[in-house]
């Protein structure tokens, strides 16, 4: 609730569908920042904050207590772009989080309408770029960046980060219970592989089926699993030929070990992951910081120079994974967003383990890819699940 009618008759709608806007949009770009992810949804998000009567619930003030404790390394690590982006990440994390569930709370907006909206502008902006050109409002966002053998954009500054916001949309409609709720999931699968064609979000898709066959194993669904690995990479080869999703998915069929040397994409991010999750490790689970990121992985590629495609590997101080990063820079304190994460999860689904267990190791796993700690569609999820959960508690 607002604390003034005034205020509340001003800003609650024409900001709460800001705020959704850029939560769903997150790549909009009005000027150059020098990011892909814009921070308009954390500026609106911290805005309403400060309109709202504050009362934390046990996953909240994890976050808040990340938030805060961010701050203080901010200060400590010493202000500057890199440090900057970080801090604003966990501030993304707690800050969205929270206005996503009072927001969603407040029922002034229709979740299962925002989503089909969202979905369908998303899909169709992807379509268009797959049949009519390729820079199809890509002018909305900072930067578009896509070649001859990769999918589309979308509204995103490339192929992969277009369809890890169409994985996101799976996990929430997932959630929920509505007619037609199968066709915008088939959308979204249909938008990964036809029109992002990213080899990640492919994998994550891949992931998704695997951890639901592990948690919902029967007769019917390895039979599904079996039909779909031994099919897959027929329609892959025949309907993707020339592109790097095949090129991936042929090496995986021929030389799987050696998979990790042939694609720079592949060798950077997982060496990203590699590298931060080794750091927290050597650093005795203590916070790392935000600024000496680019010093500790330039002493460990030359003991990894083997493996490591190094002219390829990204030093700019930026940890391209958002676990990796999290543990990383904040240290143990970092695994406050697991438990957040298990915490609603198991509120929601205490009564069915096979839905908990499936949520619950999907959304960690892919935490670890490159996708940010910050990123809104995240932390709108996690808002997401405490709507959830009290929608669940009254029984709705």
């Amino acid at each position: 609730m607002l604390r003034h009618s005034f205020l509340d008759d001003l800003f609650r709608y024409p900001t709460y569908f800001i705020f959704f806007l850029f939560v769903f949009f997150p790549y909009i770009s009005f000027v150059n920042l020098g990011s892909d992810m814009q921070p308009y949804g954390l500026l609106v998000a911290f805005l309403l904050f400060f309109c709202l009567r504050v009362k934390f619930s046990f996953s909240q003030l994890c976050l808040f207590f990340l938030f805060i404790f961010s701050f203080f390394l901010l200060l400590i690590s010493g202000v500057n772009f890199t440090s900057l982006r970080s801090f604003f990440n966990y501030a993304s994390l707690f800050f969205i989080s929270y206005i996503s569930f009072y927001v969603l709370k407040s029922e002034r907006f229709n979740i299962q309408t925002l989503l089909k909206i969202s979905i369908l502008i998303w899909f169709f902006v992807g379509f268009l770029q797959s049949i009519y050109r390729k820079d199809f409002l890509t002018f909305l966002v900072s930067s578009s960046r896509t070649t001859e053998n990769r999918g589309v954009t979308g509204l995103a500054p490339e192929p992969t980060f277009y369809g890890i916001v169409l994985i996101f949309f799976i996990l929430f409609l997932l959630h929920m219970d509505f007619r037609f709720k199968r066709y915008y999931i088939l959308l979204c699968v249909f938008g990964i592989v036809f029109l992002a064609k990213s080899s990640m979000a492919v994998l994550f898709l891949v992931i998704m089926i695997f951890y639901y066959i592990l948690t919902h194993a029967s007769v019917k669904y390895l039979l599904f699993s079996l039909i779909l690995i031994f099919s897959t990479p027929f329609l892959f080869f025949q309907w993707f030929e020339g592109t790097r999703l095949s090129f991936l998915l042929t090496n995986v069929v021929e030389d799987p070990a050696g998979l990790l040397l042939v694609d720079a994409s592949l060798n950077d991010r997982f060496f990203h992951v590699f590298f931060s999750m080794k750091g927290f490790f050597d650093n005795f689970f203590l916070p790392n910081g935000f600024l000496n990121w680019n010093q500790y992985v330039l002493t460990q590629i030359p003991i990894y120079s083997n493996w490591v495609i190094v002219e390829w590997f990204s030093v700019g101080g930026r940890i391209m994974s958002g676990y990796g990063g999290a543990f990383y820079e904040l240290g143990l304190c970092a695994l406050l967003i697991p438990v957040v994460l298990f915490f609603e999860l198991f509120s929601i689904y205490r009564n069915d383990v096979k839905k908990f267990l499936f949520f619950f190791f999907y959304i960690n796993t892919i935490m670890f890819s490159a996708i940010p700690i910050g990123f809104s569609f995240f932390a709108f999820y996690i808002g997401f699940l405490g709507y959830v959960k009290y929608r669940s508690r009254l029984g709705v």
